[in-house]
């Protein structure tokens, strides 16, 4: 059985594939590699699926880019095999290696945008998520296989066309939602 991943958050608004959030929404010269589930900063994230850590890795830092804080992602491989990144976590609650259970916490959504630092010479997208009152979400990948990180950073892919192992997690958290309805 799976899990709504914030099941304390009132938003369950799943982004359509390329808008804004949403799978593959183009970014002026990058393309985005998951869905971001919008959510107030140190909301709980629990896993969907029964799984194990792969990795625990810093994900955004401002020492990458300006305007990010420094945030945390959790590589999780699910029994079915599937691998999901859990990303832009203020803190992650689980080690490497470690065995996960469906509703277990696994950390809190992190303030991935630092807003006094977005001025007018940054991309169009992340001026409009600040507009937006929108610095932190939860941002969620699938994959089939180990995720290809050429050209790839911050939950995003420098390439025209997404890698083989890189899935559209909408229709999968669109069937979690309805269950979650249903009952």
């Amino acid at each position: 059985m799976s899990s709504w991943p914030l099941p304390i958050s009132t938003n369950t608004t799943i982004p359509q594939p390329g808008t804004r959030g949403g799978f593959w929404e183009f970014r002026g010269d990058r393309h985005h590699a998951g869905i971001d589930l919008y959510a107030a900063p140190d909301c709980d994230v629990f896993a969907i699926e029964n799984g194990v850590v792969v990795e625990v890795t810093q994900f955004t830092s401002p020492d990458i880019l300006h305007y990010w804080n420094v945030t945390y992602s959790i590589l999780l491989r699910s029994e079915s095999g599937l691998l999901f990144r859990y990303a832009e976590l203020g803190e992650a609650l689980v080690t490497p290696g470690e065995n996960v259970k469906s509703g277990q916490l696994i950390g809190h959504v992190g303030l991935v945008l630092n807003p006094d630092e977005i001025g007018p010479q940054d991309p169009g997208y992340i001026q409009e998520l600040k507009s937006a009152g929108l610095p932190s979400m939860l941002h969620f990948e699938m994959h089939q296989s180990q995720p290809d990180l050429t050209e790839y950073l911050g939950g995003n892919y420098f390439s025209q066309l997404p890698p083989a192992q890189l899935m559209d997690p909408t229709p999968f958290l669109q069937s979690i939602r309805r269950d979650i309805n249903s009952k």
